[in-house]
């Protein structure tokens, strides 16, 4: 299904990437985005507001909240 059409469902990524992300923070980045839990921190992201759709994006990528993207990408 298209990321577009289903907003909850996390970007395709190679399966290595996925088991190395797994193998880094202990959790399923795309079982995290479909239960709308941060792959990095593990807070319920069901009711974090997100500053922008960029930053929503950037959560079905990564499958992190904005407090862990701030803190990764410095903001």
């Amino acid at each position: 299904m298209d990321n577009m059409k289903d907003p909850f469902q996390a970007t395709p990524k190679n399966p290595l990437l996925d088991e190395m992300l797994t193998a880094l923070t202990g959790r399923d980045r795309k079982e995290c985005v479909d239960s709308l839990t941060c792959a990095t921190c593990g807070q319920d992201c069901l009711n974090v507001a997100f500053r922008d759709p960029l930053s929503w994006k950037e959560f079905q990528i990564s499958g992190m909240c904005q407090k862990c993207q701030d803190s990764v990408f410095g903001v």
